[in-house]
């Protein structure tokens, strides 16, 4: 079934859908990845390619669970970790830091490893914190919450933290890390939507959108970054991913001197 004959409209069908939802811009290289979703989906529902296509229109559901097939999500970790450290130090630094709660919004948080890396370190000075994690994908979010990795995925965490914040799993869950609570109750994970979903506060001291533009055309990654900006309180961080770039966007952050892909309202 991966070998099915698209007719044009209905691939732009599909594609206008994908863009209609989510923001994610699948153009001519993307096409062969669409299919071969597309046919999963067709596999798992018994459905031909216009019972399929026809099923979509009607069935909010499928439409979910097709943004979710087609979605990538590559993490780990402490990836890209500079600007989540400078955060960190910042707050660790902050004159008020003693009776001040931080409020961190992970806009794009995938399984959980990026707010998860952020919630270790915070907690590692002692700050009082919470922390929003957001992603379109219901599927990645069930695994965010379990909080349950493979042990490549923490390869970059400090042993001091693993060792204090991490239990090892045994029996059939050896050669995994889970969270501990003291962790995870400091982190709410919610399904939304960057593109059509309305932001949920304004009164965030750092907003992380890392990784998620590089789907999005020009026009919808600066609408997210505006959207975003009014997401921060006044000195509030935004940082995005290394591969991604607010050049040539109408926005109003301030770059970060020597921290790359970080910015300050």
């Amino acid at each position: 079934m991966n070998s099915i004959l698209f007719k044009p409209r209905e691939l732009t069908e599909l594609k206008d859908l994908v863009y209609k939802t989510c923001g994610i811009n699948l153009h001519d290289g993307k096409l062969e990845l669409l299919k071969s979703k597309v046919a999963k989906r067709m596999r798992l529902t018994q459905m031909d390619v216009q019972q399929y296509l026809s099923h979509l229109r009607s069935n909010e559901r499928e439409v979910i669970e097709f943004i979710d097939t087609i979605t990538t999500n590559h993490s780990f970790f402490y990836r890209e970790n500079k600007s989540i450290e400078y955060i960190v130090r910042q707050f660790d630094h902050h004159p008020k830091k003693e009776t001040k709660h931080f409020k961190i919004w992970c806009a794009a948080c995938s399984t959980g490893d990026e707010p998860y890396s952020a919630a270790v370190q915070l907690k590692a000075l002692g700050l009082s914190f919470s922390i929003l994690a957001t992603d379109i994908s219901h599927s990645v979010l069930q695994v965010a919450q379990r909080g349950i990795y493979k042990n490549d995925k923490v390869k970059n965490v400090p042993l001091p933290v693993l060792h204090r914040f991490f239990q090892k799993g045994t029996e059939k869950y050896k050669g995994h890390l889970k969270i501990k609570n003291e962790i995870r109750q400091h982190i709410t994970f919610k399904k939304f939507n960057l593109i059509s979903d309305r932001i949920p506060g304004s009164d965030f001291d750092a907003v992380l959108c890392r990784n998620v533009m590089i789907y999005f055309t020009h026009q919808t990654s600066e609408a997210v970054v505006n959207k975003l900006y009014h997401a921060l309180s006044t000195n509030g961080f935004f940082a995005i991913g290394n591969a991604e770039s607010l050049m040539n966007m109408k926005h109003r952050f301030k770059a970060v001197a020597g921290i790359p892909s970080l910015y300050v309202k």
